[in-house]
Parts: C-alpha cells; structure tokens; sequence
C-alpha cells in the first residue's frame, strides 16, 4: 500500500497551508462531471489546481478556513456554463494546414487516402509541421479544449500540445512496416525518435501503432511491449473501414484456438486473403495488443463480438463522426450499441484533413443526433456526451485519476476549466436539462475563455 509521506499528511489531513492569493470563478452553471452540477457555483483555484467547488457561498466560507488575514480572493464572474477544459480524445494536429482535403468529397476511404497523401507529398518538401501542429493546438484551446490525444508523424510536430501549455499525450505513430524490416532496424529507428521527442518539453509521450493495414504481426506484437515498458501508452487506429470488419457469428474468434495456434500469420492482410472471418481487433487482440492502457480511434465496425472484447480489455473508443463521413468509412459507428453495452467511449475530431473544425462540440453535437437516429432512446443522452467530452477522454488516456487528473473539477486535480457563452434557465429541473442539451447540440462555437492548470489561456472578452 502507498502511504502519503508526512508533509502530505499534514497539509492534507491537518490543518491546511494558508495561501494568500486565490481565483473564484463562478458561474450561473457549474458542471464539474464528478458531482451533480451546480447553481450559481463556483471553483477556488489555487496556483494549478482546484482549492474547491460548489455553491458560491459555500466555497467563499471554506476559503476563509484556507488563506491568510490578507489574502487577495479575485472573483471572475461568467453569466453562462463552466465545464471542466474538453479533451479531444482523437487528432493529428500536424495535418492543420491540410483542410483543402478535408473538404473534398470521396466516394470511397481510399479516394479521400489518395487526395491525403498527394496533399502531404507536397507538405513534405517544406515541413510546415511544426507550424501547423501549433496553429491547431491553439484552435482547440480557443474552442475550450485543454488536453488531446494527438498523433504524432513527423518529429517537428511534436511540442504542439506543450506549445499552448495543454494536458495530453503526443503519440508517436508507426507505420508501413514489415515483419523482416522491422525485425532487422524498426526498434533501433523507434528508439531514435522516442529519444528525440523525449528531449522536447512534451506533456507525456505514446506510441500510435498506426492500423492492422500498414503494419504486419511483428511490430504488433513488439510495440505493446515496449510501451508497457516505458510506461507509455498507446493509441491505434481500429475498426474504421470496411476491410477490417469480421463477419458475425465470427469465424475466428477468441475461442477458435486451432487458427491461431497452427501457424503464424504475417499479417492481417494474409488471414484476410485465406478467408479467415477474423476482425481487425479480433486480430490484434490475438496478437496481446490491447488493455486497459489502449483506447482506439474510429471504431465503425466493431460488430458485437469487437465490442465486447474492447470492454473485456479495458480499451476505449474516440468517436469521431465528422471524420468518418468525410473519408466514407462505408456507416457511422454504433452509437446507441455502444452507450446501451457501457463501452468506454470519448470524442475525437480527427485532423481538419477530414474535418470541417477541431471544435470537439461540433462532433459531440452529431454524436446527440446519431445516437438518437439509431435508435437511443434513454433521456440521459447529454450526460453521457458531457462525460464522453471530458471524464471520458480523461480516462481513455489514463489521465482520469492520480495527482494530474483531468477532465473533471474536484479539490486538488488541475484547474483546467471553460466558459461557454449559452442561455442558462435553473428555474427547475426540465430547464437544467434544456442547459445541458443546448451545450452538447450547439455549444460549438460558443466558448468564450479557456483556464489551463489555473492560467487564462484564452479570453474572449468573458473577464
């Protein structure tokens, strides 16, 4: 058992530090995700973190119990919602300046791949990368996003997220390797780049095995491990096309042992070609590399066997629907399945190369209307998004718990807040839930000042 050491016990336990300067933000609504949300609230930040939430008048009687004689308490007021800061579970903000492709129109996943890499062939001979990466980072903190899973391709987009000061992971994607290329230099090359990125001032590092279809067996089999040994994360892109769905009864599942124990496959791509019914998470499943410490992209074919082997796994789902109609993944993901079978599941916008905006609202605000067409009928609907946009994303990253947390407001996680600029009624409980609706249906655009651990990162005239 970990004990805290005895400073800890005395300042947490005992009587507190005394501090002499404190922000109260308030707000008509407060939702702080892990508590019910709250009329006329407030948070008390502290330096980085949150000191207190909860009805104004109670967190202004508990500071005085907590600062000096003559402590300095700035109140900043805002007339609308406070959430906890967003957290776009699912993006690559290097591919910023590539929305020229983001607003084509493809028949199929491989036209909008083609139009992508003719797109980035020409990026490569000027290596905008870093500038790109930034200039998305401070759209997302601009819309109320404070933390991101951002995949990383090129080493020169790397600070992104520590560029704006935002939480998250940057992770490194590999791709386009061979068993026998891979054996023989992947893990040197890998060890290279890990060693380069680690130098740079990044909030925490991944790996992104980037998909069953640019990768064979081998480096799915070494990449899990050598993340887990350097206690990284990591972040694939799974289930997003048409080529790696299964067929359902599955003809190769967890249980079909034979398949699996009497040969070796190269790759998903060859099981695929024999005739093997095999999904691609089925397949990486096989392969050990999936738990608790993965979460997906995409997830559009994952059939009912996918789905309760992500669960059985610890494994979350970004969901980014935008991105999945623009590139034609063949369907939407299952939604209503998904929410109704209590799958991990939080929101991604993917990069503007197949996204209109990296507002993460916008794509909350489709996932309402797809979820509601498929067939969800339960009246909880906004506070299942609201946690997908925040806790959610938090949890798929392993960010939702520890000293560091994110995506909720309690005492002591980081002060990572914002403010949206929405009609608010708490005249009763329906016009609570009216709030809550409006936020998740047309809260985009509508963020007006982002906090990033206790420092006003952006502020759109809302103090």
């Amino acid at each position: 058992m970990n004990t805290p050491n005895t400073h800890d016990w005395d300042t947490v336990v005992g009587d507190p530090e005394l501090v002499d300067e404190v922000t109260l933000y308030s707000a008509r609504l407060v939702i702080p995700v892990t508590g019910p949300v709250i009329i006329d609230g407030a948070v008390a930040v502290h330096g980085d973190r949150v000191m207190h939430v909860g009805k104004r008048r109670w967190v202004l009687d508990a500071l005085k119990q907590e600062t000096t004689a003559h402590a300095t308490i700035t109140e900043r007021h805002w007339d609308g919602v406070l959430t906890p800061g967003l957290i776009n579970a699912h993006t690559h903000l290097q591919y910023t300046g590539m929305a020229e492709v983001g607003r084509g129109t493809y028949d199929r996943f491989r036209a909008w791949e083609l139009a992508f890499n003719k797109v980035y062939a020409v990026a490569k001979e000027e290596q905008p990368w870093k500038r790109w990466a930034e200039d998305g980072a401070r759209q997302m903190v601009e819309s109320g996003t404070t933390a991101a899973a951002d995949i990383v391709t090129d080493l020169d987009a790397a600070g992104a997220l520590a560029s704006q000061g935002m939480h998250g992971i940057a992770y490194w994607e590999v791709m386009g390797w061979h068993n026998d290329e891979w054996l023989e230099k992947g893990r040197t090359e890998l060890s290279r780049q890990l060693r380069t990125m680690s130098e740079e001032r990044l909030p925490n590092l991944g790996i992104s095995p980037h998909a069953p279809y640019t990768l064979e067996s081998e480096p799915f089999v070494d990449l899990p491990d050598i993340a887990r040994r350097l206690n990284m994360r990591l972040h694939i892109h799974l289930a997003e096309t048409p080529l790696e769905a299964g067929t359902y009864p599955p003809v190769l599942t967890t249980y079909s042992a034979a398949d699996w124990r009497d040969r070796d496959w190269v790759s998903y791509k060859q099981l695929k070609e024999v005739g093997k019914g095999a999904s691609a998470i089925q397949f990486v499943d096989q392969l050990g590399s999936l738990g608790p410490d993965v979460h997906i992209a995409h997830g559009v074919w994952a059939d009912k066997e996918d789905r309760r082997i992500l669960r059985q796994r610890g494994v979350g789902v970004a969901l980014c629907p935008r991105s999945n109609r623009i590139t034609n993944t063949g369907k939407d993901a299952p939604i209503r399945e998904y929410l109704e079978e209590g799958n991990l599941v939080a929101v991604g916008t993917d990069s503007l190369s197949s996204t209109p905006s990296l507002d993460l609202l916008d794509d909350v605000s489709m996932l309402y209307d797809l979820a509601r067409e498929q067939g969800y009928a339960n009246d909880d609907l906004t506070h299942r998004l609201i946690r997908m946009m925040t806790l959610g994303g938090a949890e798929s990253m392993g960010m939702h718990v520890g000293v560091n947390r994110i995506g909720q407001i309690n005492a002591g996680a980081l002060a990572d807040l914002a403010f949206f600029d929405i009609p608010v009624d708490t005249t009763s409980p329906a016009g609570i839930e009216t709030t809550l609706e409006t936020l998740v249906r047309h809260g985009a655009g509508t963020n007006r000042a982002t906090v990033i651990a206790g420092r006003v990162a952006y502020n759109d005239g809302a103090f």
